[in-house]
């Protein structure tokens, strides 16, 4: 039988009484302290139980019956002397000693480890308040790590700022907002600029853009005249925002989806937020759908491959037909012959039928 509110409370006592010279085995100069908050020395419970068992199973215990059972004269008097702080022994005169019946002295022992364990769970929210308050000043977050953006003008020159610094790549998602609008409405020659990072080096950019953007004037001259400026693209349906991630170091979040004039869009330096923004980035491009590089040659067949391709983009007939030069009827017409062709139950699936087998 193990006596852990013995050892529990044997532990409490040597802190009080114990002289922190006294040897006990496997325990070193530098561990003579005992161990705080009750937590006993392994070696003080094994001998503190061993000499009440000892003392509970002889009719007339006393110090001089222990040590004969082998048991150290140093250890026998610490143990002696814990035992008898928690009233599970009396002590008396010449070495005599009592046990207390153990039906009355360990609900005792057990009444006051309850006691302990309730002063501690009452303590731990006061003592949380503290943890927390001493951290806060560590853990809040550099008022630089985001930067809100009052204009459009500002946000262009975030934008252009973090793009500056980069060293690896840019990634970003367009959204149909009034700054991609405003974007697309530069001269070609603006978009034929690679993106100059750290050093002047040109840097990579992956732009997974929202499909409405094809329906804005000169879409594919704008797009042809980025890609040779190094960006490479896709569309999906529905961006929700618009943000551009560089490196893993800064981002920028274009809100004017929502606010026309650009206020409230945020400049990021917080790197979990970018990482965050990044990833985003990632799961945007590998969703998004190509365009065929034919997308602006007028026979019959890199017409149909514009089709397929503005279809897997998420592009809807009118859109279609103002890339493409044709009529919306005629659109619509070469649109259901080429779902016929590939199998395809819509308009969605014709894209991806064509995207598998290369198309596009």
């Amino acid at each position: 039988m193990a006596f852990d509110g013995v050892a529990h409370l044997a532990g409490s006592h040597e802190r009080d009484s114990m002289d922190p010279t006294e040897k006990v085995p496997g325990r070193t100069e530098e561990s003579a302290n005992p161990p705080s908050f009750g937590y006993p020395d392994p070696d003080l419970e094994a001998v503190a139980t061993r000499v009440y068992l000892a003392a509970l199973q002889h009719p007339q215990p006393s110090r001089s019956l222990l040590v004969a059972q082998g048991i150290r004269e140093d250890l026998v008097d610490t143990s002696l002397r814990i035992l008898d702080a928690q009233g599970l022994i009396r002590l008396h005169e010449g070495g005599q000693l009592e046990v207390v019946p153990p039906d009355i002295a360990l609900p005792n022992v057990a009444a006051e480890l309850e006691h302990r364990a309730r002063q501690t769970r009452a303590s731990a929210h006061e003592l949380a308040q503290v943890f927390f308050a001493a951290r806060s000043q560590v853990l809040r977050p550099d008022p630089s790590s985001l930067q809100l953006l009052q204009s459009m003008d500002e946000l262009a020159a975030a934008t252009a700022d973090i793009i500056s610094s980069g060293t690896e790549r840019v990634r970003a998602f367009r959204a149909m907002s009034p700054r991609t609008r405003e974007l697309f409405a530069a001269p070609l020659h603006a978009h034929e600029a690679p993106s100059f990072g750290a050093g002047g080096v040109a840097l990579p950019l992956y732009t997974t853009y929202d499909s409405a953007v094809l329906d804005l004037d000169n879409a594919l001259q704008v797009l042809e005249a980025r890609e040779g400026g190094g960006e490479r693209f896709r569309f999906v349906s529905s961006v929700p925002f618009s943000a551009l991630v560089v490196d893993e170091a800064a981002a920028v979040v274009d809100t004017t989806l929502f606010e026309e004039n650009g206020s409230g869009s945020v400049l990021v330096r917080s790197r979990p937020m970018v990482r965050a923004l990044g990833a985003l980035a990632d799961l945007f491009w590998d969703l998004g759908s190509p365009l065929p590089r034919t997308a602006g040659a007028r026979s019959a067949e890199a017409r149909d491959r514009t089709i397929l391709a503005l279809l897997a983009a998420g592009a809807p007939d009118a859109t279609i037909a103002r890339q493409t030069g044709v009529s919306q009827r005629t659109v619509e017409r070469r649109v259901r012959a080429l779902m016929d062709q590939l199998g395809a139950g819509t308009r969605f699936q014709a894209g991806v039928q064509a995207a598998r087998r290369g198309l596009v």
